[in-house]
């Protein structure tokens, strides 16, 4: 599966091309469960318990503050994680990291209405 990786380390967003399947995912962002944010079209996998765990960097992208690496996919018509139609490129536009020299961002929620 073509994914786009965001690693929050070396501060670097590239196309990868990934098994698609949990365990490939979860090696590749480096955790036990994966969340999923909207993006657009797209769909953004993070770890799910990065705020429980150390993590010493993370990323902005639109309002989405993540303390993770991630993954950016596509999802089909039946909910399955697909090639994402994204360019890397475009992606680090959006993308402002956060870390070590600068204070992790406080955890917020945000209600939506149904």
């Amino acid at each position: 599966m073509k994914a786009i990786f965001i690693n929050v380390h070396d501060r670097t967003v590239s196309p990868v091309e990934i098994e698609n399947n949990l365990h490939a995912i979860y090696d590749k962002i480096g955790c036990d469960i994966v969340q999923t944010v909207p993006y657009g079209n797209e769909i953004l996998v993070c770890d799910e318990e990065a705020r429980l765990k150390q993590w010493d960097a993370g990323f902005q992208l639109n309002e989405w503050r993540i303390v993770s690496n991630a993954l950016i996919v596509a999802e089909d018509e039946d909910g399955y994680f697909t090639d994402t139609k994204l360019d890397a490129a475009d992606v680090a536009q959006q993308i402002r990291f956060f870390g070590t020299e600068e204070p992790m961002p406080e955890p917020c929620f945000r209600v939506i209405a149904l």
